[in-house]
């Protein structure tokens, strides 16, 4: 378990994002108190399986590191500066889905490896639980009942990011072309599932 932020591949963009905001001293003092932080709540996720650790390292980690920092160091605007780096960063994927969606042949492709994508991602190994999955060459639905983006804020007292967790993944996936993203609740919000839905418009 990689404990240093700065090793992160999140780390880059998350400090591009925070420069835009901060001067360079209030920079320095914000990464420097992440790493310390950064650190601290890797050591709380000892028990965390291979695949939730994937979620931790790629999301959890560095956004909790974030946001715990900006606290200490602006906390009139932590959640607002955390959930705007976060969103960017999925913003950035979604403009390249983008772009790959419109080559011919693409969004065929992209419901035939989504099963796959979707149990490896977001299946059981990876602390996820559901119900309801179904999965043909237009369609994919799956209702999680059970997160670990929601168990491990709340084990890190970072609860006040399951909202932003839940956002990015329409930050992530909404607005795809040929490709509709549909969600009506998520555990995050206080729902009793998040209902994940992929059609092939």
């Amino acid at each position: 378990m990689d404990t240093a932020f700065r090793k992160n591949s999140k780390y880059p963009f998350i400090r591009s994002a925070l420069k835009k905001r901060y001067d360079r001293a209030a920079l320095d003092a914000i990464l420097r108190r992440a790493e310390e932080k950064y650190a601290g709540l890797a050591a709380k996720c000892v028990d965390a399986t291979p695949g939730e650790w994937t979620h931790l390292k790629n999301t959890i980690l560095p956004t909790a590191a974030v946001y715990t920092a900006l606290l200490e160091t602006d906390p009139d605007n932590a959640l607002a500066v955390t959930r705007d780096a976060l969103l960017g960063l999925c913003r950035t994927g979604n403009r390249m889905m983008r772009i790959i969606l419109r080559i011919p042949g693409m969004k065929s492709l992209f419901m035939r490896v989504l099963p796959d994508m979707a149990m490896s991602l977001f299946g059981r190994e990876c602390g996820f639980d559901y119900t309801n999955y179904h999965a043909d060459q237009t369609h994919l639905a799956m209702d999680t009942v059970s997160c670990p983006y929601c168990r491990y804020a709340s084990l890190l007292g970072v609860e006040a990011l399951m909202p932003t967790f839940c956002e990015s993944d329409f930050a992530t996936y909404g607005g795809l072309p040929g490709i509709r993203f549909e969600r009506t609740q998520t555990l995050g919000t206080g729902g009793d599932r998040c209902d994940f839905r992929f059609t092939r418009e």
